[in-house]
């Protein structure tokens, strides 16, 4: 095997080791994106499949598993609130923190269904997260971690 393909795989295993230890911070995950996992596993696995099939040197065979490992890193997509920070895409290694938030704002629009956060940084609205957990477990946490007298704004559509 050449440099490149060692190095690869090295890549990869920091990668994974990463976004583990990543996921394993979260104290209340965002609700997952299930028809784009289901896609991104099933790419990743028709370029393991076409790599091993296709290929007829063990060198070029074992960049392909690599490269449908490294597209299967991003079916592990860990958002959500950690202790110290909302982690809002699995690459960001910093997140936001809880005390630059300046507002909060959750929304539902009907019984069981999931609960939308957004929160406001520096007057800038930060990406939509979505939330399965009831509303009252969001707003305790939010409430214990957030800087004091940072607003949660919480909006109930109560049309039926």
């Amino acid at each position: 095997m050449t440099g490149l393909t060692v190095l690869m795989g090295l890549f990869t295993v920091v990668l994974f080791l990463f976004l583990f230890i990543l996921r394993r911070e979260i104290v209340i995950v965002a609700k997952e994106r299930q028809l784009s996992k289901i896609m991104l596993i099933c790419f990743a696995l028709l370029i393991i499949l076409a790599m091993v099939w296709i290929d007829d040197t063990l060198d070029n065979r074992v960049r392909g598993v690599i490269s449908g490992f490294i597209f299967l890193s991003f079916a592990l997509d860990s958002r959500g609130l950690a202790i110290d920070r909302i982690i809002i895409h699995p690459m960001n290694i910093k997140g936001v923190s809880y005390q630059e938030i300046d507002r909060i704002v959750l929304f539902q629009e009907k019984e069981g269904e999931p609960i939308k956060m957004n929160y406001f940084r520096r007057g800038i609205r930060g990406p939509l997260l979505k939330f399965k957990q009831p509303m009252a477990e969001i707003v305790v946490f939010l409430s214990e971690h957030l800087k004091e007298g940072t607003p949660i704004d919480i909006l109930v559509d109560q049309d039926e």
